[in-house]
């Protein structure tokens, strides 16, 4: 029992850097995503994002820091659902979604370890923003099939294929562009700091 506490303890620092990351990503999709798909008349958008940063954030929290991430992912999702509650649901299909988007990453990173292929920061014979876009994918099926699924009630029959597409194009697209900012970012720190010296 003890052994699964350690797993799972997680610092204040971690908390909150997981917490707020998670948030101010989806702020970005909630504030500029959303309203440009609403402008471009997409009729999934109530339910799904073309561009869910978010991802990105769990699944790299996860690869970074393991199973001492999922406590704060949980309370980062738990945190957005209660602020912008989606109308229509059930608090179980509320909380549904929330474990479902919590755990999609950690269930990837289980599974791609069970086949085998060693994604950890450990391992430096690969290349990681490749894998880590691969593990990505696979949490964006887990989160597609799972949310759809939970959805399937609320969502109008014809929306059930283009609303799970988008979820996997898009959480897909959240993990590739928070790696894209991530890399641009840490060339820019890296120039800057060799221009101070």
């Amino acid at each position: 029992m003890i052994k699964i506490i350690n797993r799972y303890r997680f610092s204040k620092e971690l908390f909150t850097i997981v917490f707020s990351s998670y948030c101010i990503c989806f702020l970005f999709v909630e504030l500029l995503i959303s309203p440009l798909q609403l402008l471009a008349g997409l009729p999934q958008t109530s339910y799904a994002s073309l561009m869910y940063l978010p991802h990105g954030i769990r699944v790299l929290s996860v690869w970074l820091y393991r199973e001492k991430a999922v406590i704060p992912l949980f309370f980062s999702h738990l945190f957005i659902y209660v602020v912008f509650w989606l109308e229509g649901l059930t608090v179980a299909e509320n909380i549904a979604m929330v474990l479902v988007g919590t755990l999609c990453a950690p269930w990837a990173f289980l599974f791609v370890g069970w086949i085998g292929f060693d994604v950890s920061v450990r391992n430096s014979k690969i290349m990681h923003w490749r894998s880590i876009l691969l593990v990505g994918f696979l949490a964006s099926i887990i989160n597609s099939l799972g949310n759809s699924f939970i959805l399937s009630p609320h969502i109008e029959p014809s929306l059930h294929l283009l609303t799970a597409s988008t979820y996997l194009i898009g959480d897909t697209l959240g993990v590739f562009i928070l790696l894209l900012i991530l890399l641009f970012g840490f060339r820019l720190a890296r120039k800057i700091s060799v221009f101070h010296t």
